[in-house]
């Protein structure tokens, strides 16, 4: 099944060494890169209206996270690791996208999975 998106925005899947995707874009693709990372109980259609009110310079992206929406249903969350899947499966969307650094707005689940990631990862935000 295929989600609609909203005028702007475009969806595709999006394979990584970690995880296989739904990933929604909007923006240049030389864009300044957007990271955000959707809630508990969600996935990144929360995100399309923020999505194409993003000022034009800026690229978004918005992944639905491992265990939600489009994401790989084999892909099991390890929760021995906490954040840490979402944290890593995010790392490696952007690697995948070619951003060495990147902006991150994230809400509820996805708030922390941003905290996490400005703790592992401060150098690449």
């Amino acid at each position: 099944m295929s989600i609609p998106v909203l005028d702007g925005v475009t969806a595709r899947t999006v394979t990584t060494d970690r995880l296989a995707t739904r990933v929604l874009f909007a923006g240049p693709d030389d864009g300044i890169p957007v990271l955000l990372v959707h809630g508990n109980f969600s996935n990144a259609t929360w995100w399309e209206e923020t999505l194409v009110a993003l000022p034009p310079a800026f690229r978004g992206i918005a992944p639905d996270q491992r265990g939600y929406g489009g994401a790989d249903p084999a892909a099991k969350i390890d929760a021995t690791r906490g954040m840490r899947d979402f944290v890593d499966d995010g790392l490696a969307l952007m690697d995948h996208l070619g951003h060495d650094r990147f902006h991150l707005v994230g809400n509820s689940l996805g708030g922390l999975v941003v905290w996490w990631m400005m703790a592992d990862a401060p150098g690449r935000l």
